[in-house]
Parts: structure tokens; sequence; C-alpha cells
């Protein structure tokens, strides 16, 4: 059985758009909880230079049945050429927040 829970991993260039972002994808009832941790060090090749910026990241809790709207979402609203979108699958946890999610998802 697949997993029915997915973690999405993103950065913005900043809080403020990260905060934008994580309200639109909870008010669309795609994303139960989007937790943001304001400031990550980046370092990445972009363009044939290596590049180091301060970013924000988030995580981004979600349904299967609902990534590929999440997905559409980020790229849509996002401000970087090619967002970074990387998804896990969640495999267990606690069932009571298994249980919330379901209910604000719906």
């Amino acid at each position: 059985m697949a997993p029915q829970y997915k973690l999405i991993m993103t950065t913005c260039d900043n809080q403020q758009n990260a905060s934008l972002l994580a309200k639109q994808l909870v008010t669309l009832k795609l994303a139960a909880c989007v937790n943001i941790l304001p400031t990550i060090e980046s370092v990445y090749m972009w363009q044939g230079e290596v590049v180091q910026q301060t970013e924000t990241k988030l995580f981004i809790k979600t349904k299967s049945d609902k990534l590929s709207k999440v997905i559409s979402t980020i790229k849509e609203l996002h401000n970087y050429d090619v967002p970074e979108i990387q998804v896990l699958d969640v495999t267990g946890g606690n069932l009571a927040y298994f249980h919330w999610m379901d209910e604000v998802l719906n």
C-alpha cells in the first residue's frame, strides 16, 4: 500500500515569500501545516557559478491525493525559475496527528 501522507520540502528567497506560499497552501487546503525555518545557508551551482545565499526552508505536510496540486501551486507561485520540490513518503508517526490532517484536508 502506498504511503498516504507526504512531506514536501522547498526553499524561498526570504521569509515573506515563504509565509505567503505557506498561507496559500493552507488556505487552499492543500497542506495541513507548513513549518518555516527562517534562515538556512544554501550553497549550490547555478548557471555555471557556485552560489551561496540565505534562504528560508519550508516543510509542507499533506496527503498523497493532494500532491500534484501542491506541486503545481508551488511552481505557479514561486519566484525561482527552478524551485526545489522534494517529496518524502511518510511511513509512520502519531496516528492522532494523521487523523487531524485528515480532518483539516477534507
